[in-house]
């Protein structure tokens, strides 16, 4: 899925990557302005605009972000607000920039990340998204599908004991409701092709104050019904109101997914687990203290908002 850790842009990168995208070579490169787990983002302003340059921390599978472009643009064709991407000089949306990869988007001015964007527009957001999809067979994946189980579960625990791990109470408190919520795990009934990365950091309120989806870099197959499921979860925020109206909107657009027991909540409880437990694995196996701070924060994010029975049951009962 990913090679050896590729050279990493510097401001000095401007000229080259404004040229490997047909853009004028005077251009300013500056930042990084934001990062994610997998990679971070640049503002390059060439020719009177200001574009968005995504560089990942290991080579992405060039392949599969071309792929994936497909289905943005069909999302757009269905009134979903994202950012357009601007190929390069080769007609790819990926290109080489002296060993960086790079992929360049429009920019958007873009809020703070909020879980309380407004619930109706997250909904009709969703249910355009799942008309654009198609049916797929391609296999679905382990963080998307499966949880860790009741054995690796304390054997993680374990391990981050041994290590020192300041986090290892929060993770012992918590274990249970980690493993008992994996019991609603079944698998994915009508798959097709979904954004599969809904979480607040990759929706967000644009500067107009409309919903923007970013980052389709994780597209793939999973039911519509169980990335309701997540969206619930995400947005509704534990707010039995907020809840209803999503889902309402969602149905009222025609979105196909339909959220009506707990195994509907598989996709979300797969990637808690697979989400913490990576945090954990990370941690153990870096030595960088300010990464590691990095890995237990991303942690804490578990313990802090969990998907639990309780939750899933109170969103369950609010849609009903």
């Amino acid at each position: 899925m990913t090679a050896a850790a590729p050279r990493m842009l510097s401001v000095a990168d401007g000229p080259l990557v404004a040229a490997t995208f047909g853009l004028d070579a005077g251009a300013r490169l500056t930042g990084p302005v934001a990062r994610g787990q997998l990679g971070q983002i640049w503002r390059l302003d060439a020719d009177g605009t200001s574009w968005a340059v995504k560089e990942w921390f290991a080579s992405p599978d060039a392949a599969a972000v071309e792929a994936h472009q497909g289905f943005a643009e069909a999302a757009q064709g269905a009134g979903v607000f994202t950012p357009r991407s601007r190929l390069s000089v080769w007609g790819t949306v990926v290109a080489d920039v002296q060993g960086t990869a790079v992929r360049l988007l429009e920019w958007v001015d873009l809020a703070p990340r909020t879980r309380l964007l407004d619930p109706a527009e997250v909904g009709l957001t969703l249910a355009r998204l799942h008309l654009a999809g198609t049916p797929t067979s391609e296999r679905i994946i382990n963080w998307f599908s499966t949880g860790m189980g009741d054995q690796a579960w304390h054997e993680t625990h374990r391990r981050i004991i041994e290590a020192g791990a300041p986090f290892a109470d929060a993770l012992e408190t918590l274990l249970p409701d980690l493993i008992a919520v994996e019991s609603v795990i079944e698998p994915h009934e009508r798959p097709q092709v979904c954004h599969r990365d809904l979480w607040a950091d990759n929706v967000l309120a644009s500067a107009d104050g409309r919903v923007c989806v970013i980052d389709f870099e994780n597209v793939g197959p999973a039911d519509p019904s169980q990335e309701l499921a997540m969206v619930l979860f995400e947005f509704g925020d534990d707010d039995p109101e907020r809840a209803r109206e999503l889902h309402a909107a969602y149905v009222d657009a025609r979105g196909p997914g339909r959220v009506g027991r707990r195994g509907h909540f598989t996709m979300l409880v797969a990637q808690q687990a697979h989400i913490a437990s990576y945090a954990c694995a990370r941690w153990i196996g870096e030595s960088d203290p300010r990464e590691r701070d990095r890995l237990e924060a991303w942690f804490r994010e578990t313990p802090e908002d969990p998907v639990t029975l309780a939750r899933i049951d109170r969103i369950l009962a609010a849609i009903e």
